[in-house]
C-alpha cells in the first residue's frame, strides 16, 4: 500500500476538525459517497495496533467495493478519505475507548478515546456501513459488493466508556480450536482476536507462560489486546513448569517445592513478571497460590498444613508476599490485578477463613459455582465495601460436566448470573467468560460483550432479538430468536433450582450426558463400574434429583426422553426454516443452531437408550434393542457434527476429545457385536 508521510498538513485537519465537531447539518445534505479505491488516513504517530485495524478496514473496503483501498499517513488535498484519530481531546469521543464515527465534510472521522477507542470505531463502521459484522469470519460472510458506500452526512454516532473496565475471553479447553489455530498460528490466531476486538472486548486470558511460548501474549499486544493469566498461573507462572525452570538455569539439585522455600518461589515468579515487562504487553498481573495444576497447593507442597484454615493462612500470606513483589519488580504502587476466587479458594472466603489484600487496584474475582453455574456461597453471602473492584468468572463451556459441542448456558443464564453480582457490591470491574471451542457459542459471547459494555440498560431479550435481526434479518431475524430461546428450555433440568429467581440453575448439559452415557454402558456390563454407577465424585458431578421415588436411572431416562422430543421440535424448525433463508445467513444458522439441536436431540436419545439397556440389562434381547438404539443415536451425533465441518473448517471435529464421541461409539459397538455382555 502506498504511504505518504505525515506533516503538519495533518495537524492542520485535526484542529479543523475540533472546529467541525458539532456543526448542524441540514438532513436535507447529499450522503457522502465513498467510492472504490477510497483513501483511509491514519498518522504515522498513531500506535501500530490502530494501523493493524486500519489494514483489516482497507481490506474490508477491497471487499465490498471490488478496488483495494490504500493507507495513507495525511489526508488527502481533496476528494473523500476515511480518516481514524485516537487523539484523547474529541468532545464525546474521550474517555477510555470511548469512539465515534462522525462525517465532517467530505471526510468520515473514526475517533477514539485512546488507541482502543479508534480501533472499536474502525470495526464498528465497517459493521454498519460496509456489512462486515463481528462474526463474518465464522459466518463464512460476504458483504454485498457495491459500486459506492453512502454515508449520511449527520452522521455523529458516539459510544460512551464501557461499565465494565475489563471484558476477557479465557480460551480454555480448546480441543477444536488448537488443532485449527495450529494450522497457521498466526493467521488465525489473529482472526480470533480481531473477533474479539469487533465484540468490543479488550483482555484474553492466555493461561500460563514460559520463555518458549511468548507468542501467545505478543499477538495480543500487536492487536491492541491487554494480557491475563489464569488462577493456577500468577504472573503466568505455572508449578507445572517448575522443574524445567531450574533445569534451564543449570540449578542442581532442582529445590523441592516446600512453603518453606519462599526464596526460590519469589525467584521463580520474578522471572515471570520481568519476562512479560520485556515484552511491552499491558497486563492485568493475576496473583493466586495453587498447586502444580488445577489443584490446591497443598496437593504439590510436601510441607502444606491439612485443615483449612491453616491452608488459608498459607494462602492469605502468598497473596500479600506476591502483591508485595510485583509492586517491587514494576516499581508501580497500584499494578491492576486480579485474585481469582475459585475451588478451595471460594470455600475458604465463604467459611471467613481467607481475606484476600485490600489493595484498590486488585480485583477480587469471583467465580460461577463448580460443575453448575450460577454465583457460589462466597459471593452470594459477599457484600462488598465502597471501592472493592469485582470481578466474575464465568463458564460457558466446562471441561468435566458442561457445555463443550453445545451452547447449554445461554445469555439468558449469563445476565441472571451478572445480576447477583451487582447485588453484591457498587461495582463490576472484570467479567471473563471461558469459553475455548468458539464456534460453538455466537449467541453467547457476543451478548457477553454487549452485556458488560452497557450493563445498566442490557436486556437478553432485546439483545437477542437484534444479534438475530443482524445475521438473518428483519423477516427471519425473530423466528431465529425463537428457536435460539426454545433451543436452551429444551435442556433437562435434573433438579429444581434452590435460589430464588433462577431459572435453569441446574442443567444436564452434553458433557453430563456424554459422562452419563459411559457410566450407564459401563454399569451394565461390570459390577464394579455398577456400584459407583453415577457417583457424584464429591463435587456434584451430575446433580440429579429424582421425584417421586425414582431412582436415578428411571430420572434419566423419562428426563431425556422428554428432552429429545423438546430438541427434535427445535431442530424440525430448523430445518424448516433453514431452507428459507438466504445464503449469506445460512451457514451460521446451520452450523451452530441447527447442527446443536440436532446433535442435542441424538445426544439425549442416546442417553435414554442406555438408561434403559441398564435397567433391561438382565434380557439379551432387550438390552441388544437398547444398544441397537444407541448406536443409531450415536450416528446421529456423528452426522449432525459433519454439516459443520464445512471449509475452513473441515477438520473442526477430528481431534474432539473432551466429549470423546469415539469412544462412546467404541463401547456401544462392543456391546451390540457381544464382545462385552451384560451382567445381572
Amino acid at each position: 500500500m502506498p504511504t505518504v508521510f505525515a506533516d503538519s498538513t495533518f495537524r492542520t485537519a485535526l484542529a479543523l476538525l475540533l472546529v467541525w465537531i458539532g456543526a448542524d447539518r441540514s438532513p436535507a445534505e447529499e450522503p457522502l459517497r465513498l467510492l472504490p479505491g477510497v483513501p483511509v488516513v491514519v498518522a504515522a504517530s498513531e500506535p501500530p495496533q490502530v494501523k493493524r485495524a486500519a489494514q483489516d478496514l482497507c481490506r474490508d473496503l477491497g471487499w465490498v467495493l471490488e478496488t483495494p483501498s490504500p493507507l495513507f499517513e495525511e489526508p488527502p488535498k481533496s476528494g473523500p478519505a476515511i480518516v481514524i484519530s485516537s487523539q484523547p481531546n474529541l468532545g464525546h469521543s474521550s474517555g477510555a475507548e470511548a469512539h465515534r464515527i462522525a462525517v465532517q465534510g467530505n471526510q468520515v472521522w473514526l475517533q477514539g478515546g485512546d488507541a482502543r477507542g479508534a480501533i472499536y470505531a474502525i470495526y464498528s463502521f465497517s459493521d454498519e456501513f460496509l456489512d462486515v459484522p463481528p462474526w463474518w469470519y465464522w459466518a463464512g460472510w460476504k458483504p454485498t459488493t457495491r459500486s459506492k458506500v453512502e454515508i449520511p452526512a449527520a452522521t455523529n454516532r458516539s459510544w460512551q466508556s464501557p461499565q465494565v473496565k475489563w471484558r476477557a475471553w479465557f480460551p480454555n479447553d480448546t480441543d477444536l480450536l488448537s488443532p485449527w489455530i495450529s494450522e497457521d498460528y498466526n493467521a488465525r490466531w489473529n482472526l480470533v482476536l480481531e473477533t474479539m476486538l469487533r465484540l468490543k472486548l479488550n483482555l484474553i486470558d492466555v493461561g500460563e507462560l514460559s520463555e518458549e511460548t511468548l507468542r501467545k501474549i505478543r499477538l495480543p499486544r500487536d492487536r491492541g489486546v491487554a494480557v491475563t493469566t489464569t488462577h493456577l498461573a500468577p504472573f503466568g507462572a505455572s508449578l507445572r513448569n517448575w522443574e524445567k525452570f531450574w533445569t534451564v538455569r543449570k540449578r542442581e539439585p532442582v529445590p523441592p517445592l516446600l512453603l518453606a522455600n519462599t526464596k526460590d518461589l519469589e525467584q521463580f515468579w520474578e522471572e515471570h513478571i520481568r519476562l512479560i515487562q520485556k515484552e511491552n504487553v499491558e497486563m492485568l498481573w493475576m496473583i493466586g497460590f495453587r498447586g502444580d495444576g488445577d489443584k490446591g497447593f497443598y496437593r504439590t507442597f510436601a510441607d502444606a498444613p491439612t485443615d483449612d484454615a491453616a491452608r488459608a493462612n498459607v494462602v492469605e500470606n502468598m497473596l500479600r508476599r506476591q502483591v508485595a513483589l510485583l509492586k517491587r519488580v514494576t516499581g508501580d504502587e497500584a499494578p491492576p490485578m486480579r485474585t481469582v476466587i475459585y475451588d478451595e479458594c471460594s470455600d475458604y472466603v465463604a467459611a471467613g477463613l481467607l481475606h484476600p489484600p485490600e489493595d484498590p487496584s486488585l480485583i477480587w474475582n469471583f467465580t460461577a459455582a463448580r460443575r453448575d453455574h450460577f454465583p457460589a456461597a462466597d459471593l452470594r453471602n459477599f457484600h462488598a465495601p465502597p471501592g472493592r473492584q469485582l470481578g466474575y468468572y464465568f463458564n460457558i463451556q466446562f471441561t468435566s460436566t458442561g457445555s463443550h459441542l453445545a451452547d447449554g448456558e445461554g445469555p439468558w443464564k449469563m445476565e441472571r448470573n451478572h445480576r447477583m453480582v451487582l447485588e453484591s457490591g457498587p461495582s463490576l470491574a472484570l467479567s471473563v467468560v471461558n469459553s475455548g471451542n468458539t464456534r460453538e457459542f455466537p449467541l453467547s459471547l457476543a451478548a457477553h460483550a454487549r452485556m458488560m459494555w452497557s450493563f445498566s440498560d442490557y436486556d437478553t431479550d432485546a439483545f437477542t432479538k437484534d444479534f438475530c435481526r443482524r445475521y438473518w434479518g428483519p423477516i427471519h431475524g425473530p423466528a431465529v430468536a425463537e428457536l435460539y430461546q426454545d433451543f436452551f428450555d429444551s435442556y433437562w433440568q435434573q433438579r429444581e433450582p434452590n435460589l430464588p429467581d433462577f431459572p435453569r440453575q441446574y442443567i444436564f448439559h452434553d458433557l453430563r450426558i456424554a459422562r452419563a452415557t459411559r457410566d450407564l454402558l459401563h454399569a451394565a456390563t461390570d459390577k464394579e463400574a455398577d456400584a459407583k454407577l453415577l457417583d457424584e465424585r464429591d463435587t456434584g458431578y451430575f446433580r440429579i434429583i429424582p421425584a417421586n421415588g425414582e431412582t436415578k436411572v428411571d430420572a434419566i431416562r423419562a428426563g431425556m426422553s422428554r428432552s429429545a422430543e423438546r430438541f427434535a421440535q427445535v431442530s424440525k424448525r430448523c430445518a424448516e426454516l433453514s431452507a428459507h433463508l438466504d445464503e449469506q445467513g445460512r451457514p451460521l444458522f446451520d452450523e451452530s443452531l441447527r447442527m446443536q439441536a440436532a446433535f442435542m436431540e441424538a445426544a439425549s436419545r442416546c442417553l435414554a437408550a442406555a438408561a434403559e439397556g441398564y435397567q433391561v440389562r438382565n434380557d439379551r434381547e432387550d438390552f441388544l434393542r437398547c444398544m441397537k438404539m444407541a448406536q443409531k443415536e450415536a450416528g446421529a451425533m456423528e452426522g449432525a457434527l459433519r454439516t459443520a465441518t464445512k471449509p475452513p473448517f473441515e477438520a473442526w471435529f477430528a481431534k474432539e476429545n473432551i466429549f470423546d464421541l469415539k469412544e462412546t461409539r467404541a463401547l456401544i459397538d462392543r456391546r451390540v457385536q457381544g464382545k462385552v455382555k451384560p451382567v445381572p
